[in-house]
């Protein structure tokens, strides 16, 4: 679903890149000593500000970043600095149908994209498919109870049906095999910022090893 002008105000404000800059920095927190991601993409990636933190506080080497708007990834190629030239590159595409291989990255990053897409479950099964085993999505999510209240759902525009609070939100990350990593906090009613691992799936028949178990 496309934003409306207040939200894109936001969006592409200073406010928002700090904050951005602010969750990397939690992701890292709870990602621990990883290897920087190789192949990493972002959905909804607007003006392209948050493809370059991904390089710059996670280590990407390279970015693929994709928005349903054409016209914002056009430019979002334009205005890219020559540091990032031939670490980032940029698509338009759709997050409930994604064009790309399985397991094809080795994160992914969501800036608050999901709860924008009509048929979330899809979109995070999708998240799931093209991640290969033991990747990293790195998530920021928020809740009805800050965009649907009454005084916001005046000013910003959202899905209305079937959306996500955080029961449903981590019912689906289970559902498309996704495990938390420790240190998430749950308990917010407002929204989540956490990162999930992609869990290997053992085909039928195989037996259980003790690393499973723990």
């Amino acid at each position: 679903m496309l934003m409306n002008w207040p939200e894109r105000l936001f969006i592409y404000s200073p406010l928002r890149i700090l904050m951005q800059h602010r969750q990397a920095g939690r992701w890292l927190g709870i990602a621990g000593s990883v290897r920087p991601p190789a192949r990493t993409l972002e959905i909804g990636c607007g003006l392209g500000k948050g493809a370059r933190i991904c390089v710059d506080r996670l280590g990407a080497r390279r970015v693929i970043a994709f928005d349903l708007e054409e016209k914002l990834v056009l430019r979002a190629a334009r205005k890219l600095p020559a540091a990032y030239s031939g670490r980032i590159s940029f698509l338009a595409s759709d997050a409930q149908d994604l064009p790309f291989r399985d397991s094809d990255f080795d994160a992914v990053i969501d800036y608050g994209i999901i709860h924008h897409v009509l048929d979330w479950r899809r979109c995070m099964s999708e998240i799931s498919r093209v991640l290969r085993s033991d990747g990293l999505f790195y998530f920021e999510e928020i809740y009805p109870l800050v965009y649907a209240n009454p005084l916001m759902r005046r000013l910003v525009r959202h899905p209305e049906a079937d959306r996500f609070d955080g029961p449903r939100f981590l019912a689906a990350l289970a559902a498309s095999g996704l495990s938390l990593l420790e240190g998430v906090r749950i308990g917010s009613p407002f929204g989540i910022v956490g990162v999930a691992r992609k869990m290997e799936r053992r085909a039928a028949g195989d037996p259980e090893t003790p690393s499973d178990r723990n």
